[in-house]
């Protein structure tokens, strides 16, 4: 592999915990994370108990017991899985203090390809061999992202996290064959653009027509991440037959105050914690009224003030008793939080507004929406309908990352 790319890669499993109970399925060393000197052999199944102290972590394995800077837990085979809580996990664990915060943070630390595994079934789903170019396409995305983002988590300790913050990662016990085979058959390739990987993000379904990275999120446009329409020559959609292709959310307005009394004021918190004032700008504004900015009061009306070349909401004016918030791209989403909470946020901000009202009092709202994510880059649901269509994964990747070339990274890749 190249320079930069670790041959085991960190991927946060959990974040802050008071402490951790984890074994191995087979014989494994307990070692020292700094030396990795041998601190105590473990039988299988045997629990390994790890608490957070003042001079970094407290285990207790095999009737043992000690302090280290971090521990790691590595199986003797690697035939065998690392297990923590319901899942099982290739490589092995490494236990740090949180750097963030206090409590433990729990790392697994596996090869790239065998990450990949546990990514892409829960990214692309377990879809039939008709889509096996759809799902080769996941793993070359999937790969992508993962390598352009190393460092980027560098903070909290690891590489990537095993969430939706970057890929969904549920390690070895829920693999799927197709999706192992499309990894291994695309074993090493990625996409780059100017001899740099791509940020290939991904999406599951883009409700017919891409995003602009720069008109979703603050950043410069990207010549490979454009807007685009998803059918061949403008025609139907690729993505047309998901169950997101349509969609609709409704709410009574007392319903919708509630909401929005609870997310705008979270959002204003998250921008002060993380110091984003630039961003704060860029994603959120408040003008007019006299109550307190953190509280929204009585909901008057939505006005969608701008769209994207996509069709998005590209600003969502929230007109309250407290004044007028501003949100701005992807941001509308996760005020807009649907009745239930299910999704967590609302499933794109590619809608139409439809406002119902009695005398000029505002009485409930109805979103009419297309498409499931931020619509940057590839759609999952579109690379599905493409492969059983007869592309292959080279074709699909040409199609969502316009310009990227498929290459292949140095060295062979570790299983």
């Amino acid at each position: 592999m190249p320079a930069g790319i670790p041959v085991l890669l960190g991927v946060g499993l959990v974040e802050e915990q008071p402490d951790l109970e984890l074994a191995v399925d087979g014989p494994a060393l307990l070692l020292d994370g700094r030396q990795r000197r041998l601190l105590a052999r473990v039988n299988p199944d045997q629990p390994i108990v790890c608490r957070r102290s003042s001079s970094g972590v407290t285990w207790s394995a095999a009737g043992a017991q000690g302090t280290a800077s971090s521990v790691i837990l590595q199986p003797e085979d690697p035939a065998h899985r690392c297990l923590h809580g319901e899942r099982a996990y290739r490589g092995e664990f490494l236990v740090i203090p949180a750097p963030l915060a206090g409590g433990l943070t729990l790392v697994n630390n596996v090869s790239l390809e065998g990450y990949l595994r546990g990514v892409v079934p829960w990214e692309i789903g377990r879809p039939g061999r008709d889509a096996l170019a759809a799902v080769e396409a996941q793993a070359v995305a999937a790969r992508t992202y993962t390598v352009s983002h190393l460092g980027v988590r560098q903070s909290h300790g690891f590489d990537v996290f095993a969430s939706v913050m970057d890929q969904v990662y549920r390690g070895a016990a829920d693999e799927d064959s197709l999706c192992n085979e499309a990894v291994q058959r695309t074993a090493g390739q990625v996409l780059r653009h100017g001899g740099t990987e791509i940020t290939a993000y991904y999406s599951a379904c883009c409700g017919g027509v891409t995003s602009n990275v720069h008109e979703v999120w603050p950043r410069a446009a990207i010549s490979y991440l454009v807007s685009h329409a998803d059918g061949p020559g403008g025609g139907r959609a690729w993505c047309a037959k998901s169950k997101w292709y349509r969609w609709q959310e409704s709410w009574t307005r007392v319903h919708l105050e509630e909401i929005l009394a609870e997310t705008l004021p979270q959002y204003l918190e998250y921008m002060g914690e993380h110091g984003r004032a630039a961003w704060a700008g860029t994603l959120f504004s408040q003008d007019g009224g006299h109550g307190n900015r953190s509280r929204p009061g009585g909901l008057r009306n939505l006005e969608i003030r701008r769209r994207t070349t996509s069709g998005r909401v590209a600003e969502l004016a929230v007109v309250t008793a407290a004044g007028t918030y501003h949100l701005r791209g992807d941001r509308v989403r996760w005020a807009l939080t649907p009745p239930g909470g299910n999704p967590a946020i609302l499933r794109s901000a590619f809608f139409d507004l439809d406002l119902e009202e009695d005398d000029g009092q505002l009485l409930s709202v109805t979103i009419r929406g297309r498409g499931y994510g931020h619509g940057i880059g590839m759609c999952q649901t579109g690379a599905l309908e493409m492969a059983r269509r007869g592309h292959d994964y080279v074709a699909i990747l040409s199609h969502y990352y316009p310009g990227a070339i498929l290459s292949r990274l140095a060295g062979p890749p570790a299983p």
